[in-house]
């Protein structure tokens, strides 16, 4: 084969995979405590759960070490640094992340395998395939790769490496500890999260007719406006009761006052209303959410930081609530150890408080359901 179209595919095939391994390592490390979340499912769904622990150590460690590895390695390859053993690494990387990827594909156990984080979200089976198109190309790199001899004892490869390392290392500890420094979730600053309580509207409900003379089906709005709508039907044709039939069983109503996070809802306790979009909607004052997703395990330094920042608010401008995942009877034994008495409990799902802030406890402000701040306790 020609030296020129070997050379120049070596190069393009290191720079596709490089640089998707990158990408996927960054955003990994902009998130290592999302990343951890999904080991622990992993974890979990392989029956692996005994090496888990409230802290979710294992997990935390093995999201850092992954993105870190990851992103080094993209860097490597990209830079045709430590060829050999970087192609067997990366090889070997591939080989287990296919296979994990079809075990989800074929199972669908796991949902989202997480492999871009928050910030592109594939199905399964687009992982997979991602993952063989991947595969390709490493297989590429191995063909197309010079076979020259690479002198370990430079000292330039080592530095970089170790920079790439020490770097990573840093950036996805810094963002362990506090708060991401990307959002990719739904709870970003200055996203909107529900309408204000004069923005919500009535759920929009539709009905299905079907015409006695021809069969044909429509679907109409019970709003009392609207060319759709089941009175303007009437109002066009006298005998619409006559020459339609309403058809049982294919009735639809859309909420149109939602919270823009799945599986979001703040129900208070001995209920079941969710009353989320009266607390998100309201314009009266402004909304802070004392975010504890396991009561137990929220660290004591940081509750007595947001404890301390929250009775400095001045309760009539300022809604303050405590959300949680634990159970009631945990409330009242934290109630009491943080002296919360004045604040009100609402239990949420875990997971929806997980993506809503990383940080246990941590804490949110709302400015008409609009998220104006952010804050790991370790900020206050």
């Amino acid at each position: 084969m020609n030296s020129r179209i070997s050379t120049a595919a070596d190069y393009i095939l290191r720079f596709v995979f490089g640089t998707v391994f990158m990408f996927s390592g960054f955003v990994k490390a902009v998130d290592p405590m999302g990343t951890a979340y999904k080991i622990e499912e992993y974890l979990n769904v392989f029956g692996l759960d005994f090496l888990l622990n409230d802290k979710l150590t294992l997990p935390l460690i093995l999201s850092v070490s992954l993105c870190v590895l990851e992103f080094t390695l993209g860097v490597l390859i990209f830079l045709h640094l430590y060829k050999k053993p970087t192609k067997i690494l990366a090889a070997l990387f591939m080989i287990f992340f296919t296979v994990t990827t079809l075990i989800d594909a074929l199972t669908d156990n796991v949902k989202d395998c997480g492999c871009f984080g928050d910030a592109i979200k594939l199905s399964n089976w687009e992982t997979f395939w991602k993952n063989i198109v991947l595969d390709v190309v490493l297989i590429g790199i191995f063909i197309f790769d010079k076979k020259t001899k690479e002198d370990y004892r430079k000292k330039l490869p080592c530095i970089v490496t170790s920079i790439i390392l020490l770097a990573g290392i840093s950036f996805a500890v810094r963002n362990t500890v506090f708060e991401p420094i990307i959002d990719f979730r739904p709870w970003k600053v200055g996203n909107k999260m529900a309408p204000t309580i004069d923005e919500q509207t009535p759920p929009l409900a539709f009905a299905t007719y079907k015409n006695n003379s021809t069969g044909e089906e429509k679907e109409f709005s019970m709003s009392n406006d609207g060319e759709n709508s089941l009175m303007k039907a009437y109002e066009n044709d006298p005998d619409f009761a006559s020459n339609w039939s309403y058809v049982e069983g294919k009735e639809r109503i859309i909420n149109t006052n939602t919270v823009a996070a799945d599986g979001f809802s703040l129900v208070e306790i001995d209920d079941t209303k969710d009353v989320s979009l009266d607390i998100l909607g309201d314009t009266e004052k402004d909304l802070y959410i004392v975010a504890v997703w396991n009561l137990k395990t929220a660290n004591p330094k940081g509750m007595k930081r947001i404890k301390d920042y929250i009775d400095k608010l001045p309760s009539e401008k300022n809604n303050i609530i405590v959300m949680t995942a634990s159970t009631p009877k945990d409330w009242y034994q934290f109630i009491e150890k943080y002296s919360m008495q004045d604040y009100n409990f609402y239990s949420c799902d875990d997971k929806a408080i997980k993506a809503m802030i990383r940080s246990n406890p941590g804490l949110l402000h709302l400015d008409k359901g609009v998220v104006k701040e952010k804050m790991s306790w370790r900020n206050l």
